[in-house]
């Protein structure tokens, strides 16, 4: 008889354990991690976009949620939305490092990948196979399990390493990292090195050309960007959809000489061979833009970037959609030295020197310009409407800075 009651003793001991009590607090550890480190990223991304920072707060309130319920009160349906909820979310986060998301301040600008969404997915994906299981095999789950020690250990292990990655890419050298990264969708600040060609390329005459840094050293880099509202993103798409038109017209040098485009300055690092056509300089027109940069002046040279020089008399010209294009102009010190339309010296060049050299330094007043680096593979790592672009150095493609004897030294990058 005593023998008898251990023995039944003993199997309602290590039969009154079922794996879905295991798998419900798992996914619940998970789930709890991954909503406490979207609610910590939740601040930077409010910061740039009202609609991404929401989207992590409110997607971290739902996990958290989620992390309560499947413990206190578990149904179906708790495990069909943590299902499709998390499949949607990894959607997003592969779409974003794939193609772009199609909204936001930075619209189908792809991200990088780092260490918080890579965590962050890879603990989405495990809550998403606890639900798929849970949804599949309920039964399964529900039998007495013999091992209980070896289940619950697996099932610990496994929640530590997720709660010690969690905590590990909140700390600041992670949540800094990420604010300051290729993550603010494109703004291009971690090209700079201080010793980049633009950034090195001479003193900066247009304010366009001007970047403050945290020390408040003026120097040469991307402009803030800010963020644009909903009407203004369509009129820019709509906009550069016919400014991409540009470079299937003229991909070659020899291409915009037949068009009617003239050199109007040597290649000149951080910006290029600037080639002109004066028909299109009264008036703003995004697919006919008064410049075109190449990377050299042999006729087989290739299109980098645009730039539309207008004449203004009442400032800037409205220009693309949103205030991120900043026109800029080079009047500076009486303006650059040109001699026989072709720019043969910056606006830091002397008077005197300029017409030594045959020139006029001329101020325009009224003349504005912007560049626009939308050229597939030459996008700038500066912004689309940057002053210079630090892709484009000394040397492109075996192309050199072929100035003129004598004005090497003096043209520096003027934009």
């Amino acid at each position: 008889m005593e023998t008898t009651e251990q023995n039944e003793s003993t199997e309602s001991d290590t039969g009154r354990s079922d794996a879905s009590t295991t798998v419900r607090w798992l996914a619940a550890v998970l789930s709890a991690t991954v909503g406490a480190v979207h609610f910590g990223y939740a601040p930077h991304h409010l910061s740039e976009d009202w609609a991404h920072g929401w989207f992590f707060l409110l997607l971290g309130a739902y996990e958290l949620t989620f992390a309560v319920l499947i413990v206190t009160r578990p149904r179906r349906w708790l495990w069909a939305s943590a299902l499709v909820i998390g499949l949607g979310n990894i959607g997003v986060w592969v779409v974003s490092r794939t193609v772009g998301l199609p909204f936001g301040p930075e619209a189908l600008r792809t991200e990088e990948a780092s260490a918080p969404d890579i965590v962050c997915t890879v603990i989405s994906a495990a809550v998403v196979l606890l639900a798929f299981v849970s949804l599949v095999a309920p039964r399964r789950l529900q039998r007495p399990v013999r091992d209980r020690v070896s289940m619950r250990f697996t099932a610990g292990a496994f929640a530590t390493v997720a709660v010690l990655a969690g905590a590990l890419v909140l700390t600041p050298d992670y949540t800094e990292a990420h604010a300051a990264s290729g993550h603010s969708h494109g703004s291009g600040t971690d090209t700079l090195t201080g010793d980049t060609p633009c950034e090195t390329a001479g003193e900066a005459v247009s304010p366009a050309q001007i970047m403050i840094d945290a020390d408040g050293h003026d120097h040469r880099g991307p402009s803030p960007q800010v963020a644009l509202t909903r009407a203004e993103r369509i009129e820019l798409e709509a906009q550069q959809t016919q400014a991409r038109t540009v470079v299937t017209r003229y991909p070659t040098v020899a291409a915009a000489e037949a068009a009617g485009y003239k050199k109007s300055t040597v290649y000149i690092p951080c910006i290029g061979a600037h080639y002109t056509n004066f028909r299109y300089v009264m008036k703003f027109d995004p697919a006919n833009p008064s410049e075109l940069l190449f990377d050299g002046t042999d006729p087989d040279s290739r299109l980098v970037g645009l730039s539309y020089l207008l004449v203004s008399f009442n400032g800037p010209p409205a220009g693309f959609a949103g205030p991120n294009d900043v026109w800029h102009q080079h009047n500076a010190n009486g303006g650059l030295c040109l001699k026989g339309g072709l720019v043969i010296g910056a606006e830091s060049m002397s008077e005197e020197t300029c017409r030594s050299l045959g020139g006029r330094k001329n101020g325009g007043d009224f003349v504005w310009m912007v560049h626009n680096w939308i050229v597939p593979g030459w996008e700038c790592s500066w912004g689309v409407f940057a002053a210079d672009c630090p892709e484009l150095g000394g040397r492109i493609g075996g192309t050199a800075w072929d100035a003129p004897v004598g004005t090497t030294d003096t043209l520096a990058p003027t934009s």
